[in-house]
């Protein structure tokens, strides 16, 4: 820049830079409601009641599935269309905290939407501290001393007296494979929890970790399923009988973080969004061809699929198109950039 201000500390880093939009504290903001994706789940029983061979009926809901996370919603009224940037205040800190990451920012209106994805339900809900640049933030003051700078067009870009984002750590993470490893599951009992080891990063340490509050969005997600099915066929009763059963489970997992300790950043996954569909048909025939075609790369679990689609997230106002199931696999798995602060200096 040819004329402004910029300022160092003693390791070279920028602290103030005039030509730069700095963020400062838009206030903290608690959730306005709290939802979770539904179960989406489907099946068909026909003509299975007193078949012989054992014709399974066990496990046709959700048995043995794991929990689901909540999403907390929040409403951050900003002045502008530069989204703000908000840090989690989580609910506990440590190796038992849950998981928490910001899953959505979209404009709604004058507001912006933030949805925080939290990977256990907890009875307290994380609170955001929210910061937006200068020319976005419609608090007033009566300090009359401080450092306020200017771009070369005359628009304010810093001001001391409106309490200006802080970052002593900043560092980036990488979420884990998979978020489940090892058997899916046997027979009708699936096994689909997260049990991936956390990644842990360090950084400098700090004096409280209750303190710490981080910004860090949910970008990779996993999704893993276990599939089953069994057949059998003879006589029984004096009647000859046959059945089918196919089965998919799924589960669809978002990364998300925690502080573990006064140095430490962990990221791991949580249950966002699962699933589960059936086939079972059976009769007391002599003709049983027609009960054998139930395969899961047939056409009638791709039409179930199909059927699915966008739809089912939308009606629970959860956004669709990135969180539908896809094969056992992850995606968006790459070094996540984080910037941790303190609430103490904003409270």
């Amino acid at each position: 820049m040819a004329h402004g201000l910029l300022v160092k500390n003693a390791s070279g880093d920028i602290l103030i830079d005039s030509d730069f939009s700095h963020y400062h504290f838009l206030g903290k903001h608690t959730h306005a409601s709290v939802t979770q994706v539904p179960d989406i789940t489907g099946g068909s029983t026909a003509n299975t009641g007193g078949i012989g061979g054992n014709s399974p009926d066990q496990n046709k809901g959700m048995q043995n599935m794991p929990a689901k996370g909540e999403i907390y919603i929040y409403s951050i009224p900003v002045n502008g269309t530069n989204p703000p940037l908000c840090f989690i205040k989580p609910t506990s800190t440590g190796s038992s905290a849950p998981f928490a990451g910001i899953v959505v920012t979209k404009q709604n209106g004058s507001n912006w939407e933030i949805r925080v994805f939290q990977s256990a339900v907890t009875s307290d809900s994380p609170v955001l501290y929210c910061f937006a640049p200068l020319s976005q933030i419609s608090n007033s003051t009566s300090s009359t001393h401080g450092l306020k700078t200017f771009n070369s067009s005359g628009v304010a870009t810093f001001d001391s007296r409106f309490k200006p984002l802080r970052a002593p750590v900043a560092g980036s993470i990488t979420a884990p494979t998979l978020a489940h490893t090892g058997s899916v599951g046997s027979s009708w009992n699936v096994s689909l929890g997260v049990n991936a080891s956390n990644v842990s990063t360090s950084f400098t340490n700090q004096s409280n970790a209750n303190d710490l509050i981080y910004y860090c969005p949910s970008i990779a997600h996993a999704c893993q399923k276990y599939e089953y099915e069994q057949s059998d066929s003879g006589f029984y009763s004096f009647r000859r009988f046959s059945w089918h059963r196919s089965d998919i489970w799924w589960c669809f997992y978002r990364s998300s973080f925690r502080i573990a300790s006064t140095s430490s950043l962990e990221a791991n996954y949580g249950v966002y969004a699962r699933g589960h569909f059936y086939r079972h048909e059976a009769a007391q025939s002599s003709v049983f061809g027609s009960l054998l075609g139930f395969l899961f790369g047939g056409a009638i679990f791709g039409t179930i699929f199909a059927l699915i689609s966008a739809s089912s997230f939308t009606n629970v106002s959860v956004d669709a198109g990135d969180y539908l199931p896809y094969s056992n696999s992850f995606r968006n798995r790459s070094a996540n950039s984080f910037i941790i602060s303190k609430a103490s200096f904003y409270d």
